[in-house]
């Protein structure tokens, strides 16, 4: 190899160690580094592998994540950023709607610049490019975009329930940003986000939770309180059940490992049915997959513990809802 070659190749790495062991074709011309080199390099069993058209992988190695991330962001070009399930892998969130090794990255640029999508690229040209955010060094839209830029791509309500409502459960965004983002993009493909954020405004916040919710309505149950508090007379908290039905409070407890955050949450949750049953309440256990196999049994059970609690005297616990607000008179309904 010529001194020529070698300081040219050391060239291209210099430049790829800060893009993640990514170049591209205009920087490599740039550089001089010749186009016989560069075809050279990419043939079969070569050294370098081009992962989007005119992008270039010079790195050892398996193509990672993180590489097919910034190939995008390069082939997208100047002022792009990662957004969709893409962004929200970089904002560390776990519901993601695909695997992302294999999903195809998502990419915003703003509308007066021209590239389309190619390969696992997805290029969207926006009017409304939103101020971005630099995480493990690569540009990633706001959470609210993100969220709402995924769910425009998703099909299946339990994965757009999944994610939207992991974000909202960990505080990583409000309901009221995710609703003003949705007034401000296209309709199509928003109705399964706009129904999991009416389940969220209602308190809901699991996948679980919202599918009982569903069911609730549709059975007839009386009116169910999702995540309300519990305080004593004396306005000191005593408990944040998965639901209360408002006119008996008789509570609902979702027995689900998965939608609880932290190894102990779910102990956590049966130590505090074991509180409220000493206070008198009545608690309906309800496991998510029993749930799916059989609705009728579930709604039957709530039924049953609603009835039975109507019977007994009502608890010496003052109930509010999500937002803090407490029971008007009538409560049989709603």
């Amino acid at each position: 190899m010529s001194l020529r070659t070698q300081d040219l190749l050391d060239a291209v790495h210099w430049v790829a160690d800060d893009q993640d062991g990514l170049i591209t074709a205009a920087q490599l011309d740039e550089l001089g580094v010749p186009r016989s080199t560069l075809s050279r390099r990419i043939r079969t069993g070569g050294q370098w592998r081009r992962l989007l058209p005119g992008t270039y992988l010079v790195a050892d190695g398996p193509v990672t994540i993180v590489h097919r991330e910034r190939a995008a962001l390069l082939f997208a070009g100047q002022h792009a950023a990662l957004t969709g399930a893409s962004g929200l892998r970089r904002w560390s969130l776990e519901n993601l709607p695909a695997p992302p090794a294999s999903a195809d990255v998502h990419t915003l640029i703003p509308s007066t610049r021209h590239r389309k999508s190619a390969g696992f690229a997805i290029v969207e040209r926006t009017q409304r490019m939103p101020q971005t955010r630099p995480i493990q060094g690569v540009s990633v839209a706001p959470v609210d975009r993100c969220l709402i830029d995924a769910a425009r791509r998703i099909t299946d309500r339990r994965s757009t329930r999944a994610m939207l409502l992991e974000a909202v459960q960990r505080e990583m965004v409000t309901i009221d940003a995710l609703e003003r983002e949705l007034r401000h993009t296209q309709r199509r493909g928003t109705a399964l986000a706009r129904d999991t954020l009416e389940e969220a405004r209602a308190g809901v916040r699991s996948p679980p939770e919202a599918e009982l919710r569903q069911l609730a309505l549709v059975g007839g149950l009386p009116l169910i309180w999702w995540n309300p508090t519990l305080w004593t007379p004396d306005d000191d908290f005593f408990a944040m059940p998965d639901g209360v039905v408002v006119e008996s409070m008789a509570v609902i407890e979702m027995q689900s490992r998965k939608y609880h955050d932290g190894d102990d949450t779910f102990g956590a949750t049966l130590e505090r049915s074991a509180r409220l049953g000493r206070r008198g309440l009545l608690v309906t256990h309800v496991v998510p997959g029993n749930m799916r196999r059989d609705p009728g049994a579930t709604l039957r059970a709530i039924a049953e513990t609603h009835r039975e609690a109507l019977s007994r005297p009502r608890p010496d616990l003052i109930l509010r809802d999500s937002c803090g607000v407490r029971p008007s008179r009538d409560v049989s309904t709603g």
